[in-house]
């Protein structure tokens, strides 16, 4: 009995020796594999660090991208409401003398049709003749028949076919060449030889396109129809797109 204690405790202190000479040999430097028994020679964790040093600062990016995205799709667009011609022109010469009614009647439901239509090539066909009655009516303002430009006094039925037929073409012309804005109409004044000019025409805010349309019309030329009002200041002063001064 005494022998097996013995033996038993030399092999304790055997296996305990050896466990303390792979405790002694330090701690393993790859990661364990299988059933590594082998334990760390430091078991608590490694003290927390401060991070005590200072961040780079931001980087901004102004380099240009490989693929920049493209402008965003144009939208769809819905029905034609008015155009973009020459001001007055539909109120003046179109069914101007109808008799007014309520519900617009005729005079209503031409100038609507007018705005909408879409089909430039047919504007001189469509709306020349009624154009042309009307210019004679205007013709007569300053009691003088015939001084309307393109007026022609042997023309008969004819007698203000030129200009009803160059109204009804209603577009906006712009001699993008010029340097100099001063006269509306100016474009189509050099284009028949009526005035000489480089201006750029167009329609300007300050334009009083309404003086000029009625003088045309009656025969004066450019101006000496007027009406007394003149562009405001304070709404068409603007120096930046789009031109137009807040409202008052």
């Amino acid at each position: 009995m005494k022998k097996y204690l013995l033996a038993t405790l030399a092999l304790t202190a055997a296996f305990s020796g050896g466990v303390a000479l792979v405790a002694c040999g330090g701690d393993d430097t790859s990661p364990v594999t299988g059933n590594d028994a082998g334990k760390d020679v430091t078991t608590a964790d490694s003290p927390a660090t401060t991070d005590t040093g200072t961040d780079s600062p931001v980087v901004t990016d102004t380099g240009t991208d490989t693929n920049p995205p493209g402008p965003p799709a144009p939208p769809t667009l819905g029905a034609q409401l008015d155009r973009f011609g020459r001001p007055a022109i539909n109120t003046a010469l179109n069914h101007t003398f109808d008799p007014d009614t309520s519900d617009g009647g005729t005079k209503g439901t031409a100038k609507d049709k007018y705005n909408t239509d879409k089909a430039a090539a047919g504007w001189v066909a469509a709306y020349q003749p009624q154009f042309a009655g009307n210019l004679a009516i205007y013709d007569s303002l300053d009691s003088v028949c015939g001084n309307q430009p393109y007026a022609q006094a042997d023309g008969g039925a004819d007698r203000y076919k030129t200009l009803s037929s160059v109204l009804a073409g209603d577009k906006l012309w712009v001699n993008t060449g010029s340097t100099t804005c001063t006269t509306y109409l100016a474009v189509e004044l050099n284009a028949t030889g009526v005035v000489v000019n480089t201006d750029c025409g167009g329609r300007k805010l300050a334009y009083d396109v309404i003086d000029t349309t009625y003088s045309v019309v009656s025969g004066v030329g450019l101006s000496g129809f007027g009406d007394t009002i003149g562009p405001n200041a304070t709404k068409t002063g603007g120096a930046t797109f789009p031109y137009l001064s807040d409202p008052q």
